[in-house]
């Protein structure tokens, strides 16, 4: 750049010394459209040789015209080079002109004219190429003689012969059978190249398949799964989730769940209380056992979702408790890709039932959200049946309502339980029924009961009965962050994270990378639920404390994940997606909300490519130009933001969403591809 004079602190008006020297100073080199070349640095004031730059050099010197030279210091000259040139002679005509030889010039090889050329056509091997013997030589002095021999460089050059030395910087040949290695990056996993005249596979189609071979190659984590084992106790764990229209009693049922089963102590129960009594709501004392926040009690509705631990006899569960009303349902949809199974609470009362069932009510919507997640297994908690005194009419109506609805939702006639209960007297919550009008019909062998009612069991019990999914260890770490936060007692530079492992494991001292930022952190302590544990794997929800990761890139929705296989991210994807009961057909450029674990981002649906039949999957149509209710189809989104996310195909728990309108629920679908 050329060369320019500061102006901080001088005036506006002020003469500076560029002004008064104006026209007297030289343009800089980079002021002209050409490159200084050695030749052109000579005519400058400095001296074109390093050496001399260090020394002082006057501009008299400069200017003062150079003087003659005498014939004798030009004789004296040429004769010192003819010397040179004697001296040199043999090795500049030895390496033809270059100082020093190179390691591929020995690849190449003089031959002398009487030596037949080897033919274009034939391959060149061993016995078609003339091996020169090597000579031996005595001292030095003979080899310069028989150098000396050659009469030029003319006499030299009659044939070139390969050299026996193997290249080995040139590549196989395209028809041999060698196996590369891909570097692993976007999620990619080593894979053998197709040299086929195929391209390489670079999605994330062969992570599944080749992850088993990357965990050989890892430390043994066999001593890990132990432990893992040990503080399972031989119990299975499962993700349990708690759903259903706003005041149906859900944190009320729950928390008196959990002070039955002696989770909570009696000094806290009678702290909470004391506490709705001075708020005035004494029938939520129950409530604010999982309702932690000042905000939520007063206003007595969940509003974010909580997180509780309690055991039976056959599980360990994780309990989530999400939000009821329809202003927070994001925070269900957060709470609901945790989970494994769920029960869905509903309100027994006459009108209270059917205000949630109906078009708009959130019992609706929670059961299709939950099913569009994955969970396939729920408990349908027809709960406060202590204020129709114990109805089996009422209850056999709820029944048969939601039994048509559940089944044409999706979910199997097996895999859906009913309970009578009430949350707020705690009858069929973990002992038997002593209410006389329930039993009356409950626990009587001769009353038949409706289909997945099971005669006299408590809801504990039929939580036992659910299945746990299996849990793909072995696939690599991924951990949707839910909550950034800074923990107390756990060191200066210490940040702490919480969320689901939806896959794989993870130990202390152990590196993730947090995408999208690409920040690398090493995991000081797992904590889970308040208790330092030394490794936890998929299932577990998990407080991470980690250093190295800059706070200010921690951000929900975040994905941490193995720095080998990381997340792939996108802003362009294509999903299948099945359009729930709208008023308003979809069309191309429609915005809508995308709902991906914890992450809600703006976006568009810009193209509208397939429409496919609802059951089947079968194409009914190409590029439609708007989608009905109750229709699937194949659509491209586009987002505002990068979000981290995976092919359905090869997670299925991170290749869900949902897409929100409105305030409503429009769809739910599964990422095909990933596009940009």
């Amino acid at each position: 750049m050329a060369r320019h004079t500061a102006f901080h602190g001088i005036e506006k008006n002020a003469r500076t010394e560029v002004d008064e020297y104006a026209g007297e100073y030289g343009r800089s080199v980079d002021d002209y459209n050409y490159a200084l070349s050695p030749r052109t640095e000579s005519h400058f004031i400095y001296p074109a040789n390093n050496e001399q730059r260090g020394a002082e050099t006057s501009f008299a010197s400069f200017v003062q015209q150079p003087k003659k030279k005498s014939n004798k210091t030009k004789k004296s000259k040429a004769t010192n080079q003819q010397q040179q040139e004697a001296e040199l002679g043999d090795k500049q005509q030895y390496h033809r002109g270059r100082q020093q030889s190179r390691d591929h010039d020995l690849l190449f090889e003089m031959e002398h004219e009487d030596e037949p050329p080897v033919p274009m056509n034939e391959p060149v091997t061993k016995k078609n190429v003339k091996q020169t013997p090597t000579k031996s030589y005595e001292n030095n002095n003979d080899k310069n003689d028989e150098l000396k021999s050659y009469s030029g460089l003319d006499n030299r050059i009659a044939t070139l012969k390969i050299s026996d030395r193997i290249d080995r910087s040139l590549s196989p040949p395209k028809s041999a059978n060698v196996s590369a290695c891909v570097t692993p990056r976007s999620g990619v996993s080593p894979a053998t190249r197709n040299l086929n005249g195929k391209k390489p596979d670079t999605n994330t189609d062969n992570i599944t398949a080749t992850v088993t071979k990357r965990r050989v190659g890892q430390t043994d984590r066999s001593n890990v799964l132990k432990e893992y084992e040990q503080r399972l106790d031989g119990k299975e764990l499962i993700n349990l989730v708690v759903i259903g229209h706003v005041d149906a009693g859900k944190s009320t049922m729950m928390g008196h769940l959990l002070v039955k089963l002696k989770v909570i102590d009696e000094r806290t129960v009678h702290k909470y209380r004391q506490e709705a009594q001075r708020l005035g709501k004494e029938s939520f004392s129950f409530a604010f056992v999982l309702d932690e926040s000042e905000e939520e009690r007063k206003r007595g509705v969940t509003m974010d979702i909580a997180h509780a631990q309690f055991k039976t006899q056959t599980k360990i569960v994780n309990l989530v408790d999400a939000p009821g009303h329809k202003d927070f349902i994001p925070n269900m949809i957060n709470g609901a890709s945790q989970a494994d199974v769920a029960i869905l609470v509903v309100d027994s009362r006459k009108g209270e039932f059917e205000t949630g069932f109906d078009f708009g009510g959130q019992t609706r919507e929670h059961a299709l959200l939950i099913r569009s997640l994955g969970v396939a297994q729920v408990i349908v908690a027809v709960n406060k049946m202590d204020t129709v005194n114990w109805s089996y009419e009422r209850f056999d109506d709820i029944v048969k309502k939601l039994h048509q609805f559940l089944k044409t939702s999706g979910f199997k006639e097996q895999d859906v339980y009913y309970a009578p209960v009430s949350g707020w007297t705690g009858q069929n919550l973990i002992e038997k029924a002593s209410e006389p009008a329930l039993l009356d019909w409950y626990n009587n062998d001769t009353h038949q009961l409706p289909v997945g009612v099971i005669r006299y069991a408590t809801l504990l019990e039929l939580i036992d009965k659910l299945k746990p999914p299996e849990r793909p260890i072995s696939k690599p770490f991924r951990l949707c962050i839910t909550d950034v936060f800074k923990a107390t007692g756990v060191g200066t530079g210490t940040s702490s994270i919480s969320g689901r492992i939806d896959s794989g494991g993870i130990e202390i001292n152990e590196k993730i990378l947090i995408k999208p930022s690409n920040d690398i952190a090493q995991i000081k302590s797992i904590q889970i639920e308040n208790a330092n544990v030394p490794s936890a794997f998929a299932g577990d929800n998990v407080v991470l404390n980690i250093i190295g990761a800059d706070p200010a890139h921690l951000f929900i929705g975040n994905v941490a994940c193995d720095p080998e296989y990381p997340i792939s991210t996108a802003t362009v994807i294509k999903g299948r997606i099945l359009i729930f009961n709208i008023t308003t057909p979809i069309t191309p450029g429609c915005p809508i909300v995308f709902h991906f674990k914890s992450v809600h981002e703006q976006g568009n649906i810009t193209k509208l490519l397939e429409e496919l039949d609802r059951s089947s999957g079968e194409l009914k149509k190409r590029n439609p130009r708007f989608l009905t209710k109750n229709s699937s189809a194949l659509v491209e989104v586009k987002l505002q933001q990068r979000i981290c996310c995976e092919l359905y195909s090869n997670f299925k728990e991170l290749g869900r969403f949902m897409l929100r309108q409105g305030g409503s629920t429009i769809a739910a679908g599964i990422i095909v591809d990933i596009v940009e």
